[in-house]
């Protein structure tokens, strides 16, 4: 508590914003802390205020990011429904024992396997935006190496395609040139 003294040797400006403690009881050391009745009913209104500002900045924050993730799931299904290729994941990502096996699907379902023989089959989407990055970050490499890989054999494929194709067109015009070539065959009316 304060003396009376050292209250008066404090100017009255902050004397009225001065905070007097006084003790609960003679047993605790816990005190309750009464103020000035208007400046704590505008510094709660203030903290009331940065309450509502800041929820609703999370809760903008959680509905942008409900969205990215949906938009990156939709984005990349695209990719990976089209190229039909199926990949591994790494179970360190899940927090799951190095024996377990988790294939993420086409569709971005991802097939976890344990080692006990449980399967379960969990949404791309479920996931918090952390292991989302994480999949990705460990998806990707093997997407290029399996894109790059099919990319090759396509080309390939359509290489040799247009080789045969040459090779036929070829024999087509072949086909034009030779009755111009050979002689006209006689016809039994023409033999006596």
């Amino acid at each position: 508590m304060q003396s009376s003294e050292s209250t008066e040797s404090i100017s009255n400006e902050t004397v009225a914003n001065t905070v007097s403690v006084e003790p609960i009881s003679n047993e605790t050391d816990i005190s309750v802390v009464t103020a000035d009745p208007l400046t704590s009913n505008a510094a709660t209104l203030a903290q009331l205020n940065t309450l509502i500002e800041e929820s609703l900045q999370i809760y903008e924050l959680e509905d942008q990011k409900t969205n990215i993730i949906e938009d990156l799931h939709n984005s990349l299904k695209i990719i990976t429904e089209f190229l039909n290729f199926s990949v591994n994941v790494h179970p360190g990502i899940f927090n799951l024992p190095s024996d377990s096996n988790i294939v993420l699907l086409p569709n971005l379902d991802l097939v976890i396997k344990l080692s006990n023989g449980k399967t379960d089959t969990k949404k791309f989407t479920d996931y918090p935006p952390e292991t989302i990055t994480r999949i990705i970050e460990y998806v990707t490499p093997q997407l290029i190496a399996l894109i790059q890989t099919q990319k090759t054999y396509l080309t390939e494929n359509i290489s040799f395609l247009r080789t045969a194709t040459k090779q036929l067109n070829a024999l087509s015009q072949l086909k034009e040139i030779l009755p111009n070539i050979l002689p006209t065959t006689e016809t039994p009316e023409n033999i006596v």
